[in-house]
């Protein structure tokens, strides 16, 4: 069920598109530096616009736009629009009426009604009330602040007060590093992010971002003003997100998530980062698998699975198609599944867990987990019944007692 945070009802969700992985798949990885391609709005691929249609379906977004580009404008309103069918409703908090109007003005060539607004020096509960109202009637708002330097802050007291599911702070300078990180748990980043910001003379975005979190934002997009588009309907985004804490739990794998399964471990064969596995393989890794799921949505940001019918009898278990899905790679997905496989190892008696990869991202990422590496024979036997010559001559083996 998804709950409107103004109305506070809930609605049926139609059944979500599964995630397109064409270019949303990499090894586990928790460093969130992992390049991505860009792409332009007219390459955002229909089955991505139709899975974010339905994941913000009756929600609100917050924008914060204190600079407002020809470009940036055109992108704000195309967002608006391709989330129509979804019910999803627009805040954007601007720094004066001039860009208010364009917007408008914009927003009426596609027929989008907007509702103008004013930011009161100080928010009564009789300001907030008429927000509210305004923001349930017409679907799309324009604030304008009181002044262009208050808009992050304005749009993260908006934000927070209405209790919007996303805020998105944008900024010329867009997210958080070259390239840009695609997932920053403020968390453990809080400190180094806002380090960077002061540096390029955006003290005031972090401050915004956490009174939003705070406020009950699931997330907190950071881009540049003409990536909102490619931000709000693509997996890779264009920018950062933002969370605290919270934002990915490990949960059982469930039958209805099969057909996601199947699609993330078909990908991972098809980048050469998971050897072949048939469905009844794939079905049985999940029997005993975890994933970790976007805790608004059940999303699935990761899977992992565990076998032990080959060598339960020796103790062990294989961790077996660990991937997960680039736009949350820097959440901490991969170590949070192999965390909760060391920890259900341990609750059913095995004494150790290994893995095999012939992904050097992977290995890295095992070593930086507590695992260490051994040579091919000290992994049973049964491992290698079968394996494909070509890819064991490439394969790396790690080993964690439990």
């Amino acid at each position: 069920m998804s709950r409107s945070p103004i109305h506070g009802s809930p609605r049926p969700l139609d059944p979500r598109p599964v995630a397109p992985l064409e270019h949303a798949m990499h090894p586990a990885s928790d460093t969130g530096l992992i390049p991505r391609v860009a792409i332009s709005p007219q390459e955002i691929p229909d089955t991505e616009r139709a899975f974010f249609v339905a994941e913000f379906r009756g929600t609100t977004i917050v924008v914060s736009f204190p600079v407002a580009t020809e470009e940036g404008v055109a992108a704000l309103v195309r967002s608006v629009d391709g989330f129509a069918p979804g019910d999803t409703r627009f805040v954007a908090v601007v720094p004066d009426r001039a860009v208010a109007s364009r917007i408008v003005e914009v927003a009426a060539e596609v027929g989008i009604a907007v509702a103008v607004l004013s930011s009161p020096v100080v928010w009564h509960d009789s300001a907030l009330a008429r927000l509210w109202m305004t923001t349930a009637d017409e679907r799309v708002v324009v604030v304008v602040a009181s002044s262009a330097d208050t808009v992050p802050e304005t749009a993260g007291f908006v934000s927070a007060r209405l209790r919007a599911t996303k805020m998105v702070l944008t900024d010329p300078g867009g997210g958080w590093g070259t390239p840009p990180r695609s997932f920053v748990e403020l968390a453990h980043y809080q400190q180094a992010l806002g380090e960077d910001l002061r540096a390029r003379g955006c003290a005031n975005l972090l401050p915004a971002a956490m009174t939003a979190l705070r406020g009950g934002a699931a997330s907190v997009n950071l881009c540049r003003p003409e990536d909102v588009e490619v931000e709000l309907f693509t997996f890779d985004g264009a920018g950062s997100v933002l969370t605290l804490g919270g934002y990915i739990e490990l949960t059982d794998l469930r039958v209805d998530d099969l057909p996601a399964v199947e699609a993330l471990v078909a990908q991972g064969v098809e980048d050469g980062i998971l050897k072949p596995r048939s469905r009844e393989e794939v079905a049985r890794m999940a029997v005993g698998g975890l994933g970790a799921r976007v805790s608004r949505t059940g999303h699935l940001a990761g899977v992992v699975g565990l076998e032990t019918d080959a060598y339960g009898r020796e103790g062990l278990g294989e961790i077996s198609s660990l991937i997960t899905v680039s736009e949350f790679s820097g959440a901490g997905s991969g170590g949070l599944l192999v965390d909760g496989l060391v920890e259900r190892a341990r609750e059913i008696g095995l004494r150790a867990l290994f893995a095999v990869t012939v992904s050097d991202d992977a290995a890295a990422f095992f070593l930086r987990r507590g695992f260490h590496e051994v040579p091919r024979e000290e992994v049973p036997a049964a491992k290698w019944e079968g394996y494909d010559p070509a890819r064991l001559a490439l394969a790396r083996c790690f080993w964690k007692d439990a």
